[in-house]
């Protein structure tokens, strides 16, 4: 009992330690990003949005991509077969602004199995600019986002960027569900996967992604992720694998998300996006294994800490592990305010652990049964 305790204090402890200096030196990173000098050049960006059945979210983001400090920018909307008001409102607004383009899905043109991949395949050869700005149309963005997004593309000689939005959702376990990105920046090392990118290392958020128009043709850009159960990580590890530099960023000043209503919708959504990252398939039992046990660890953290302590009367090994939990705490509180994280969601820890766990359980369960993802009404590969 004494040499597991030991052994487990001491984990937690190293754990700890490590999430807080990861956190800590991420947030220094993302940081880096904010100071920008503005470019001379001032080429076209194409903003592209995939919309399906989103009457409740489209205008909202058109306004606010109209609102654009960034002028030179045309977007394009592409309806995917929505079945509500979606095509109506975007005709209205196409007749307000020129530089607004409305496509419709061809559905007898089938260019991939993702239903979303196969609507941005369909609309980027509209595209004329010398960037590309993917969008999800329940996304919102400020004044200045665009304009600042090109400024660190520029300055710093990017290919491709992404990074954390704003996430808004009215469920409190909606929000829990949707915190489990949160560990791309406690346990990711961010700073480091800058400098020296790997794809298994590299994440992309689909509310917001901008490439160099140029890098995408020569990566083959969306028609060489097929397969891929999320376009957004898909098409950042295809750039990392073509050597293409790549930077993850904090957007939460610059972008807001109403991603999901619920805590269904959200549970469903961000387990899909798990099962992007995460491999699921058999040669993955081992590492599901140890993610789902270091999960349930972290969780469980801080009420074995107070068990510990009340049972052997603050001994060392007790104290360690107290101690572990509480810097990962800190860590995670620390990150989910930068990120701009509701408070209630920045002291609730150890519930994103545990739901977390259940979604790679539940994620690897669709797959080995062969049930799969769907989003939106239909199977997403």
């Amino acid at each position: 009992m004494d040499l597991w305790l030991r052994i487990y204090a001491i984990a937690m402890l190293v754990l700890g330690i490590y999430a807080f200096l990861t956190t800590v030196l991420n947030i220094r990173y993302f940081r880096s990003f904010d100071k920008t000098h503005k470019p001379e050049n001032n080429p076209l960006i194409s903003v592209i949005v995939p919309a399906r059945n989103e009457e409740n979210n489209i205008e909202r983001l058109i306004k606010s991509l109209q609102k654009q400090s960034y002028r030179n920018i045309e977007i394009l909307v592409i309806n995917d077969q929505s079945t509500d008001r979606t095509q109506e409102i975007l005709d209205t607004l196409s007749k307000e602004d020129e530089r607004i383009r409305v496509y419709s899905v061809n559905p007898d043109k089938k260019l991939n199995e993702n239903g979303k991949i196969n609507a941005l395949l369909q609309l980027i050869p509209h595209a004329k600019g010398e960037f590309i700005l993917a969008t999800d149309a329940d996304t919102m963005h400020s004044e200045n986002c665009i304009e600042h997004a090109y400024a660190v593309m520029e300055n710093h000689k990017l290919d491709i960027i992404s990074g954390y939005p704003t996430e808004l959702c009215a469920s409190f376990f909606g929000n829990i569900c949707m915190s489990a990105m949160m560990l791309t920046c406690i346990l990711i090392p961010q700073f480091i996967i800058h400098r020296f990118p790997i794809p298994a290392a590299s994440f992309a958020i689909g509310q917001f992604i901008m490439m160099r128009k140029s890098a995408y043709e020569e990566t083959g850009g969306y028609s060489a992720i097929e397969g891929a159960i999320c376009d957004d990580v898909g098409i950042v590890r295809l750039f990392v694998k073509h050597k293409k530099k790549y930077a993850f960023l904090n957007l939460s000043k610059y972008s807001a998300c109403f991603m999901y209503r619920n805590m269904k919708e959200s549970f469903i959504g961000i387990e899909r996006s798990v099962a992007g990252i995460i491999p699921m398939n058999a040669f993955s039992v081992i590492p599901l294994l140890i993610a789902i046990i270091l999960l349930l660890h972290i969780a469980l953290s801080p009420i074995a800490a107070a068990a510990f302590l009340i049972y052997t009367g603050f001994a060392l090994d007790a104290l360690l592990l107290a101690a572990g939990a509480a810097i990962f705490v800190l860590a995670w509180f620390i990150g989910c305010k930068a990120e701009n994280w509701r408070k209630r969601i920045s002291i609730s820890c150890s519930l994103t652990m545990l739901m977390t766990a259940a979604m790679l359980i539940h994620a690897f369960y669709k797959e080995v049964t062969g049930k799969g993802f769907e989003w939106k009404g239909r199977k997403v590969i």
